[in-house]
């Protein structure tokens, strides 16, 4: 996973790290958004479709291990769950491959729970998150150029009952390559075997300050948690380089396969949380980056942060 040798994404990319820094203040090895989170090991089981269309190991061998962090937004670790600033909520998925040169490899689809994001690209995300650390976003919202942040800031989102009842979705398009070369454009879904379920705001409110956590985790000790991972596929004339064009809902979906999380991690799970740096960029034969340029400012932002975090 490298760092940007464009320095206009790379001086973006760190912008916005240390902007949401200035936001949130979190404190030394947290991360400046979605700092509380949760790591859970599992499995990751393929339909026959995925291997038709990606020739990615993940995609083509029986099964691959999986670790999974479910997150709340901010970068306020002790964030109350009934807290509505937690929403979205985060999903990174890291499916662990078998190791290429002697060397471990994976690959990490990235997801939260509203089919949204304040920005088209890196600088539009960045002026949104300054206008927050300057309490400025009514005026910033108020801006007609401003639509996608608007977008983003009034789509719905509740607080999910649990952390494996919402859907979780990846921001940007990807490319996925078959045996024949075949590309096709795709947004990655990420949805529970149980079922979406949200609670009002009112019962929100009367929720405990770790209820989606410890409620996952009680789950968990009784059997595994499950979800679909599911791609929208694009036709043509569906924008791929700008996340906030959406396709229509209409479009064919296929099921790539079942996500299986049966165990919390439990050992020293901060320091766990602290080492591990997902990265936005598919960076494995099979799967490739589609032509977004907010998914290179997002990978640069996570290396820096990553790096920060664990030098802390």
């Amino acid at each position: 996973m490298p760092l940007s040798v464009d320095s206009a994404v790379a001086k973006t990319g760190e912008d916005l790290v240390h902007t949401l820094k200035d936001i949130f203040h979190p404190p030394p090895g947290f991360r400046p958004v979605h700092a509380k989170g949760i790591l859970l090991t599992g499995s990751f089981v393929p339909t026959p479709s995925a291997s038709l269309l990606s020739v990615a190991p993940h995609f083509t061998l029986p099964s691959v291990p999986i670790l999974a962090r479910f997150s709340s937004s901010t970068g306020i670790p002790a964030l109350p769950d009934s807290d509505p600033n937690g929403n979205p909520r985060g999903l990174a998925l890291r499916f662990h491959l078998p190791d290429t040169n002697g060397r471990r490899a994976h690959t990490d689809i990235i997801a939260h729970s509203v089919d949204a994001f304040p920005g088209k690209d890196g600088a539009e995300a960045l002026a949104f998150f300054t206008a927050v650390r300057e309490g400025k976003v009514p005026e910033f919202l108020g801006a007609p150029e401003n639509e996608n942040a608007r977008t983003f800031v009034f789509a719905p989102k509740p607080t999910p009952r649990g952390l494996e009842t919402e859907t979780y979705f990846a921001v940007n398009a990807f490319v996925l390559v078959g045996k024949d070369g075949k590309k096709t454009n795709v947004r990655y879904r990420v949805v529970p075997d149980k079922g979406v379920s949200v609670l009002t705001d009112e019962e929100a409110k009367g929720k405990g300050p770790d209820f989606l956590y410890e409620g996952l985790k009680e789950t968990v000790g009784k059997g595994p948690v499950s979800f679909k991972l599911v791609v929208q596929v694009g036709e043509e004339g569906d924008v791929t380089s700008d996340n906030t064009k959406k396709w229509p809902e209409e479009r064919k979906t296929v099921e790539l396969g079942t996500v299986t999380l049966d165990e919390v991690v439990e050992d020293d799970p901060v320091a766990a949380a602290k080492k591990v740096i997902f990265d936005p960029i598919p960076r494995v034969d099979g799967v490739e980056p589609s032509d977004d340029p907010l998914l290179e400012v997002r990978a640069h932002a996570y290396l820096v942060s990553g790096r920060e975090r664990r030098a802390a």
